[in-house]
């Protein structure tokens, strides 16, 4: 008996360590793939905005726990496919059967694995992305507020805002500018200041370009029709008011996805979303709560599908495409309860009705209540294509 707990503690190990590098390869990927494609729209804090690369890399990392949250259920999906087709492409399965192991036995390690994934993602919804989205935006807020950098970019054009275009030169280490333009079309008449040099200064009476040795131009009309008024004045120093662009930070609301979960739960009631619309906050919150069974619902799908040993490539392609569709409709189902959530505070139970009867009906077929099959006009139309492609590769 000992000798027979010491195998199957080695089977376990071994099944739990082959789907746990499945599960980390695939979730790396994925995970990796989908955080680029939010790095490169997140490239122009380089490219426009003059911040550091210590600045665009933390920005961009605090979307990392998010992408993990969608993408770890998926990944567990495609590696639990992988670990038990490998298995019975092997022959490993008909093998561990023949021995006297039972599918419990292969579906102990690979519950171990699903577990831990779903307390994974619970503990990312209802923790740590919106702690990172709310983090994300004050960082963004942070860094469209600091117009000092947004100003003082040498040898770009940079447009503050509608109509205000600004370009320096070069800019010293004492924090001098250098070939300073600035255009002001905001008003009907044109307003262009060129300087040789200047300074932003942080005064108490607010922040202010200290332009020296330059010249104004004026040009356009008051009136649509009336008389241009072009003019060119020079001045040994000029204050240009940049206090008017400094935003200050002082906003304290956050969108219900970017609030711990006890103020999702119990939110102030006079709180404006609340008021305008309570259906965001309900459906934050059971999608933070059904988060964790749907990688439990994913892994029990593929384990059901694929479970048995099978001795042929069709029946397993087969199973193959059953499990991705069975796990397709769900992801469209739970999709589709969210409007419903949204609408109406009765439809509250479906995130969690999908997935329970995923789990239910997967866990029946485990124990074998029911045999999970392919429609028969589907059988059909495999072993037509199958003998075809079978035929053509003997020719």
């Amino acid at each position: 008996m000992p000798r027979r707990n010491r195998i199957m503690g080695r089977l376990g190990r071994y099944i739990l360590f082959t789907a746990t590098v499945a599960f980390l390869a695939v979730v790396s990927t994925l995970t990796v793939m989908v955080w680029l494609t939010q790095a490169l729209r997140r490239i122009d804090l380089l490219a426009s905005q003059g911040q550091t690369i210590v600045m665009f890399a933390s920005i961009v990392a605090l979307t990392l726990p998010t992408f993990l949250m969608v993408t770890a259920p998926f990944a567990l999906f495609l590696a639990v496919l992988y670990t038990l087709n490998r298995f019975n492409g092997d022959s490993e399965l008909i093998v561990m059967s023949a021995a006297g192991v039972s599918p419990w036995q292969v579906f102990g390690p690979l519950f171990c694995l699903a577990l831990a994934v779903a307390l994974l993602s619970g503990s990312i919804a209802t923790y740590f992305a919106p702690m990172s989205m709310r983090a994300l935006r004050d960082q963004i807020a942070r860094v469209n507020a600091d117009i000092v950098t947004n100003v003082a970019q040498p040898g770009r054009f940079t447009a503050i805002e509608r109509g205000l275009t600004f370009h320096i030169r070069d800019r010293t280490a004492g924090g001098t500018l250098h070939g300073i333009f600035i255009h002001d079309a905001r008003e009907k008449v044109a307003q262009t200041f060129i300087a040789d040099r200047g300074r932003i200064i942080d005064a108490p009476g607010g922040l202010f370009l200290v332009l020296e040795a330059g010249s104004l131009h004026r040009s356009g009309s008051e009136t649509i029709g009336g008389p241009a008024e072009n003019s060119i004045v020079e001045f040994p120093r000029y204050a240009f008011d940049l206090s008017q662009f400094r935003h200050e930070i002082t906003e304290t609301y956050y969108r219900p996805n970017e609030r711990p979960l006890l103020e999702v739960l119990w939110p102030a009631a006079d709180d404006p979303t609340l008021k305008v619309d309570p259906g965001r906050f309900r459906v934050e919150l059971h999608q933070r709560l059904s988060t964790p069974l749907y990688p439990l619902a994913s892994f029990l799908i593929a384990f059901a599908f694929l479970g048995a040993p099978r001795t042929t490539r069709q029946s397993r392609w087969l199973a193959l495409g059953g499990a991705a569709t069975a796990v397709s409709a769900l992801q469209l189902a739970s999709f589709a309860c969210i409007g419903l959530v949204a609408r109406s505070p009765l439809a509250a139970p479906l995130p969690y009705l999908f997935p329970i009867s995923a789990i239910a009906l997967s866990l029946a077929s485990i124990a074998g209540r029911f045999e999970t099959r392919v429609p028969a006009f589907v059988q059909s139309i495999t072993d037509t294509v199958v003998r075809r492609v079978e035929r053509m590769e003997t020719v």
